[in-house]
């Protein structure tokens, strides 16, 4: 069933033709720079021959009732189409020239004049084109053009740190994928909360982070201390250390993914793509400064028996529970590291 106000038995073309008063200028516009593709779109070309349509103001004291006044289509292939606007136009009720002008020019129409009108509309068609060209060029998603290929993306991976081509093969998964975050993206500095959406809407899986989960860290041996005459590290309340590694409780963070079905939580084992996807992800906002692990969550209703098979064994320490009721709680004990992350030899796609 056609939409009201649509033609069953007519193209979206020949409507244009036949009713463009109905369409809004910049819609206009587009259509026609989509139904000639072989021509110059507005306002980027210096050959008006070879321009997608010609612009005309429309002379007249009444007031416009609509932004198109209509559309002709070009009489034959070397020729653009012609449309005759109401926003803007030199002469007429909205035009900048005063109205005394207007009445000459309707006047020498009377007679057939069309001197000053076409002189005119050398002016409107340029100034109307620019109009155009500037609303294409400034308004996002005007210009639907494929996914890196529009004017923006490269500035919105500039703000997000992925403006070097180089930088944007480093992941496993496509990089115009992050477009949608670069407002949390761009952000300095970055926040636990800004990573747990991200995480969240990219995966379509609750995403909670919990900070100062602390750890032990290994010293390299220049940084231990030692005596005697060629003794380092030494200095009391300063840079001595017993032993051969430190404590660091705000290094490291922790990620808790779920509740997750049977399903998503083996989407987020280590052999598979989104554990993977989901480290990538969060090395990149949160950088190298900070480590983290990640702690998956299963639904208590979801946790399946063991049972041998050589098909879908249970994995050791990620899907084997001894279960002989069923949980009244969601199971969490899988911990999972980033070091887990099996070799690849494939960069992004």
């Amino acid at each position: 069933m056609a939409t009201y106000g649509w033609r069953k038995d007519r193209s979206l073309e020949e409507w244009l033709y036949a009713e463009g008063h109905a369409f809004e200028f910049f819609q206009a516009v587009r259509l026609l720079e989509t139904l000639y593709p072989e021509r110059v779109p507005v306002g980027e070309g210096s050959d008006p021959s070879k321009v997608v349509v010609k612009f005309l103001g429309k002379t007249g004291l009444e007031f416009p009732p609509n932004e198109v006044d209509h559309v002709t289509p070009p009489a034959h292939e070397d020729e653009a189409a012609r449309m005759k606007v109401n926003i803007m136009s030199l002469a007429g009720a909205l035009g900048p020239l005063p109205h005394s002008y207007t009445e000459v020019l309707l006047e020498r129409l009377k007679f057939n004049d069309t001197a000053m009108r076409d002189f005119l509309d050398i002016f409107n068609h340029r100034l109307i084109s620019l109009l155009y060209r500037v609303r294409k060029k400034m308004r996002l998603g005007f210009d639907f053009a494929s996914p890196g290929k529009d004017p923006f993306t490269p500035y919105f991976f500039s703000l997000m740190g992925l403006g070097t081509p180089g930088l944007g093969k480093r992941f496993q998964f496509p990089e115009r994928c992050l477009l949608y975050y670069t407002g949390l993206l761009a952000l300095k500095p970055r926040s636990m909360a800004g990573l747990e959406n991200i995480a969240s809407h990219f995966f379509g899986v609750a995403v909670k982070g919990r900070m100062y989960q602390g750890r032990w860290y290994n010293l390299e041996e220049d940084q231990w201390t030692s005596i005697g005459t060629f003794g380092k590290n030494r200095t009391l309340g300063q840079n001595t250390v017993l032993g051969g590694r430190v404590w660091d409780q705000e290094r490291a963070f922790r990620l808790v993914v779920g509740p997750l079905t049977f399903r998503q939580f083996e989407d987020f084992l280590p052999i598979n793509p989104g554990f993977r996807n989901l480290c990538e992800i969060t090395r990149f906002y949160t950088g190298d400064e900070f480590d983290f692990d990640v702690q998956l969550k299963l639904n208590a209703a979801e946790v399946p028996a063991s049972r041998l098979s050589s098909r879908m064994g249970p994995r050791l320490g990620w899907t084997s529970w001894l279960r002989t009721r069923f949980f009244k709680n969601d199971d969490d004990q899988v911990v999972l590291s980033p070091d887990r992350l099996p070799a690849t030899s494939q960069t992004g796609q």
